[in-house]
């Protein structure tokens, strides 16, 4: 006589399936969270590499080859915690000399720097991440947390210019600090005056 499998059997049987494919779903949400805030702070290097690039090129910025010009401040990338994105920009002020300030420079106009048709590129980040934290580095050591920050390199080395908008002040280092919100993990970039950037965690 063939015995099958009684209600009970089957009942557990289909609970332990289920309970093996909910935890099989949930890491598996996890880990591509996790890929995202990685692959955000890979993103935000190779997208520093690119304005670094730009300077030493000299690409040019304008609505079309005959109108574009070399930037005179060089190329940058402008960050603002308010925002879900951030902007590789030309910075069209000429740099300060003490004898000669010029209030523009290294800062971002996003009516005339961040145009997208003339070679600006804004980068946005997925939903769930956001940039958490602007921490900056002064060369006495002094840490400070800001909203607003822009990188900028200056041709012909390129310089680096690491600009605390709101302090109007420059910096020597930089940390960029991604969360993503879910599952509250975070990852920072790290740039420094000399221009190196790299994913510090």
């Amino acid at each position: 006589m063939k015995r099958g499998f009684t209600l009970i059997e089957m009942v557990v049987s289909i609970s332990i399936v289920t309970i093996i494919a909910v935890l099989f779903i949930a890491n598996y949400h996890s880990s591509n969270k996790r890929t995202d805030l990685i692959m955000a702070a890979q993103n935000l290097v190779a997208d520093l590499h690119a304005a670094q690039n730009n300077a030493l090129g000299l690409v040019k910025y304008g609505a079309t080859p005959a109108l574009a010009e070399v930037p005179a401040g060089g190329w940058g990338i402008s960050f603002d915690t308010s925002l879900n994105s951030y902007t590789l920009f030309a910075d069209l002020d000429i740099p300060s000399t003490p004898s000669s300030p010029s209030p523009g420079y290294r800062e971002y106009d996003p009516e005339t720097e961040g145009n997208i048709n003339y070679g600006a590129r804004v980068t946005q980040l997925p939903p769930q991440i956001e940039i958490m934290e602007l921490k900056t580095t002064d060369a006495d050591e002094d840490t400070h947390l800001d909203d607003q920050v822009n990188v900028t390199f200056l041709p012909p080395d390129p310089s680096t210019n690491i600009y605390r908008v709101n302090a109007v002040a420059t910096s020597t280092v930089l940390e960029i600090k991604f969360r993503e919100k879910q599952n509250n993990t975070t990852k920072t970039v790290r740039i420094n005056f000399l221009g190196l950037a790299e994913v510090s965690d």
